[in-house]
């Protein structure tokens, strides 16, 4: 595919309908909040076009719902100070942009993340002093198709946080927001409020070296296979994300050039679930708890990476079994103590992040011109040493989105066993809608 030439035709500043009340305009950040990396949680939602609706209605009615949005999402439309997040209605950036080169067929048969990346905004947080927490980009292409890219700083949420928004906003365009609970903003109902700012050893050397991000597709047919392969008595039935994550990371490990740092995967678990009656779906903010999985002495096979993370499931479960009338703090100091007993530590280990995004209800986004035809996500800017898993279109495949430093890819994509169960970067073709 020829470079894409994304050109600005609009930017604005989208505020909320109504001012913010002054009882809501200070957000606590939690200890997990304080942590996360400087980065955006980023989503790419792809659509067809619509002869019904125009390309100026389109971007109107994206507006208005955002303006009406802000007024539930309302640190959304701050910024940072400090440990806190201030609602001071500042606004979100609305970029309106237009693709003169290339057809929404055309972007997806090759899809790439440095063009993906061209359909967010990403500018207007270097530019800006003071971080805007929500960038949004509207991109339309010569044949009518669009792209709606959405970004939210990673301090205000999480990949489950960012699908929750764009679900509301998508129901208030459509004139449906009761349909949707309000968001909880209690970012310190698990983990206690932040306090001093805190870095992890080595942190300061990532980002130094080239990285290349590929997309692998895996089909049902081959999960399938592959969750037979990786299966043993200890777990005889291997979720999707357990088997993609044992064969993505043994290779991972084999292609690495550090013969230093012990191999390490890392994992955020998502606790909302796991935690119900205590955490909402609709919380916004981290309730992580991460773990890490140590690749032991020599190559680890996909058998006994799938029962290492079986464990790391099992001990979480231990550590939130809690007697009626348990506290969140007092579950959250539990998961802070276990945290800390790991080390983290960028010196000691060669980490790579494996992100699940799958089950997120992405495909359903609908703002009033029908269903997505595709959706992707990740973070902006990219980190080295991050895989992100999301639901193919028939809920049934995954994508694998993986990042590595540039030699390092070079040797994974050349894995005999990861290409047997994936496809690299297939073309995606628009079905008739």
């Amino acid at each position: 595919m020829d470079t894409v030439k994304v050109e600005t035709i609009g930017r604005e500043i989208i505020k909320p309908s109504i001012p913010t009340p002054n009882d809501l305009r200070t957000l606590q950040l939690s200890f997990m909040d304080q942590i996360i990396a400087p980065v955006y949680a980023v989503a790419f939602i792809f659509y067809t076009k619509d002869d019904l609706i125009s390309q100026e209605q389109t971007s109107q009615t994206l507006k208005t719902s955002l303006s009406e949005t802000l007024t539930k999402f309302h640190p959304f439309a701050g910024r940072v100070n400090g440990f806190t997040i201030d609602s001071s209605d500042e606004g979100a950036v609305f970029v309106d942009a237009r693709v003169d080169n290339c057809t929404l067929s055309t972007f997806l048969r090759d899809p790439d993340m440095k063009s993906l990346q061209q359909l967010l905004p990403v500018e207007a947080a270097e530019t800006n002093s003071t971080w805007p927490l929500l960038l949004v980009q509207a991109t339309y292409f010569k044949c009518g198709g669009m792209a709606i890219g959405i970004g939210i700083s990673h301090k205000l949420g999480d990949a489950a946080a960012l699908s929750y928004f764009i679900q509301f906003w998508a129901a208030t365009a459509r004139g449906e927001s009761d349909s949707v609970a309000n968001p909880d903003f209690s970012f310190t109902k698990l983990y206690p409020p932040a306090q001093e700012a805190i870095t992890i050893a080595g942190e300061d050397q990532l980002g130094k070296r080239k990285i290349l991000t590929k997309r692998f597709v895996f089909v049902a047919s081959k999960i399938e296979e592959l969750k037979k392969k990786v299966a043993s008595d200890a777990v005889p039935r291997p979720t999707r994300v357990q088997s993609l994550t044992s064969l993505i990371w043994k290779c991972v490990v084999a292609a690495s050039t550090d013969t230093v740092r012990e191999k390490v995967l890392y994992q955020a678990n998502n606790l909302r679930s796991k935690i119900p009656t205590l955490l909402s779906e609709n919380l916004m903010g981290n309730p992580l708890f991460s773990t890490l999985t140590l690749n032991g002495k020599g190559q680890m096979e996909s058998v006994e990476i799938v029962k290492e993370l079986q464990k790391r499931n099992e001990e979480l479960s231990h550590l939130i079994q809690h007697e009626e009338g348990s506290s969140g703090l007092t579950i959250g100091s539990k998961l802070l103590g276990a945290m800390a007993a790991t080390k983290f530590s960028y010196e000691l280990y060669d980490m790579h992040v494996v992100t699940s995004w799958c089950k997120m209800p992405l495909y359903k986004t609908c703002f009033g011109w029908g269903f997505p035809v595709w959706f992707t996500g990740n973070v902006s800017p990219i980190l080295e040493n991050v895989t992100v898993l999301i639901d193919s279109k028939d809920g049934q495949g995954v994508e694998a989105w993986v990042t590595l430093p540039q030699e390092e890819m070079l040797q994974f994509e050349q894995s005999t066993e990861l290409l047997y169960f994936a496809s690299p970067n297939p073309r995606y073709l628009l079905s008739k809608m």
